[in-house]
């Protein structure tokens, strides 16, 4: 039982809560002790030091809102969380409420009965928040698995003050990132960087403008043929040898800051953790187009949630559970706490919340409206896209 896995009872009228450091690559447990006329659950999540402080104080806010319901919870960095979560997932041990990841819906629920169906606990979670096309990205076979807390992109953000400098133009296509690479790189600076993620997205962008084609088909099987493959490894290679990009293994969000390159292509919802140093240090800093043959152009680029609040279909408090989801996608004191941080939220109280409380100026508000802008005509992500071993074969093989 899922109580006899997480929580130890005691006698009548006694809590505690004991902060406990596990063995496991620096994941934080917390060990709830309730008394018999409480309901305990427990709540997993990623993310660096400010979403633990945040979420934790809104974990107090539930429990005064719920005094009957304690919560437990999970918590570590993203590195090794996700190889975690596959030991929980086999053993049915995973958190009663999980932050996931949108690829794990194909990994864990191919069938949709991987999570609980949200479906059921209408009455409880506020569906209303969320379009159909929200909802969509969450449903799996009709059931509906997960919501997205907010929506992911790739974002290019500039350093325009270094851009002003060499009297060049925000980029807008890649033959820009070309021509300023041909300038900056007397200088020993790069145009833009990109990640390991945001180099296939940005590779899988390009094979579409110029094939009219995607990278791979919706069931992950690669598309291009051998001549269309060497040909976009070949832009890669050009990318490295014209000093447009460093190696992968090179760049990171302090290479932005110090100026080693110009640009940045990151998730949206990570927008602050590349741009806000950088602007404290003085520099106007802007959002570029997504870049095309000839210019702006949206096509190959996708859209898929940052991430997503679902329920463990072994829990045994599925509706106290969806009072915690409820509350951690809907509440608007939730809300203020999270701010921008994962995102713009995609529930429309919790968005409303922030704009009524001045609380969308943000490099993720910034990108935010871009994907609002651009919404309809971005791809939808594929699992093959997210996949770490595709991303990893591609790195090590390219």
């Amino acid at each position: 039982m899922m109580t006899e896995r997480w929580h130890k009872w005691v006698v009548a009228g006694i809590v505690v809560i004991a902060m406990v450091l596990s063995g496991c690559a620096g994941t934080k447990k917390t060990v709830v002790v309730s008394n018999e006329n409480t309901v305990q659950i427990s709540m997993s999540w990623w993310g660096n030091d400010d979403r633990h402080a945040y979420t934790l104080s809104g974990l107090e806010l539930f429990h005064e809102q719920h005094p009957e319901i304690t919560v437990s919870h999970m918590y570590g960095v993203w590195d090794g969380f996700e190889q975690r979560n596959k030991i929980y997932m086999a053993s049915h041990e995973g958190a009663d409420v999980m932050q996931i990841n949108y690829n794990w819906l194909a990994e864990y629920s191919p069938d949709g009965d991987g999570y609980y169906d949200l479906n059921k606990l209408a009455d409880v979670v506020d569906l209303s928040n969320f379009s159909k096309e929200d909802l969509a990205f969450g449903t799996v076979d009709g059931k509906l698995n997960a919501l997205p807390i907010a929506y992911n992109t790739t974002a290019f953000f500039y350093n325009k003050t270094l851009y002003d400098h060499y009297g060049l133009s925000i980029p807008s296509s890649w033959n820009d990132l070309f021509a300023a690479a041909r300038v900056m790189s007397q200088d020993g600076i790069y145009p833009l960087g990109l990640t390991k993620k945001q180099l296939i997205l940005s590779l899988a962008a390009w094979y579409q403008q110029t094939y009219g084609e995607p990278l791979f088909e919706q069931d992950g099987t690669l598309r291009a043929d051998a001549d269309k493959m060497k040909a976009m490894l070949s832009f890669y290679k050009s990318m490295i040898d014209e000093k447009v990009i460093p190696s992968v293994d090179e760049f990171d969000a302090t290479s932005f800051v110090s100026g080693k390159t110009a640009g940045a292509g990151c998730w949206s919802s990570d927008a602050s953790r590349y741009c806000d140093d950088l602007a404290g240090n003085g520099n106007e800093v802007v959002l570029g187009e997504m870049p095309g043959l000839n210019g702006p152009d949206t096509t190959g680029w996708h859209i898929k949630p940052a991430t997503m609040f679902a329920i463990n279909v072994y829990t045994d408090h599925p509706v106290e559970a969806g009072e915690l989801l409820n509350f951690m996608m809907n509440d608007p004191d939730m809300a203020k706490l999270q701010g921008t941080e994962k995102g713009v939220p995609v529930s429309q109280t919790a968005l409303k919340t922030l704009q009524d409380n001045h609380m969308m100026d943000s490099y993720e508000a910034m990108a935010g409206d871009q994907i609002t802008k651009n919404k309809g005509s971005l791809s939808a992500m594929i699992p093959a896209l997210e996949n770490s071993k595709t991303i990893s074969t591609f790195k090590n093989e390219a």
